[in-house]
């Protein structure tokens, strides 16, 4: 199943849609970050279809998206973290196994 708008809200907990264009929009970058840290988004080779189907392209999207909305603001009282170990690990899964996508 394909990463949604619902299932990245669940991750995060998030109840209400008062935010909704906001995560999409965190979504539509993760997805791109992670791919493009794997692959050229411009080739047309590439199929987008199965690599959204892939539970390590799953997990990086929905880690990264929830990294982007907890840490939005740039000026907080909370420090701000480093991206997660999590992401990078999906990320060397999906270069490790990146020839089934091209």
């Amino acid at each position: 199943m394909a990463i949604n708008l619902e299932k990245i809200k669940g991750h995060l907990r998030i109840p209400h849609d008062l935010e909704d264009e906001e995560i999409k929009d965190y979504m539509d970058f993760a997805k791109h970050d992670v791919i493009e840290a794997v692959f050229d988004s411009r080739d047309p080779n590439l199929d987008k279809d199965s690599l959204e189907e892939d539970p390590a392209f799953q997990k990086a999207v929905i880690m990264l998206t929830a990294y982007y909305y907890e840490n939005r603001l740039t000026i907080s009282e909370i420090s701000q973290n480093e991206g997660p170990f999590s992401v990078t690990h999906a990320i060397q899964t999906l270069r490790a196994h990146r020839d089934r996508y091209l």
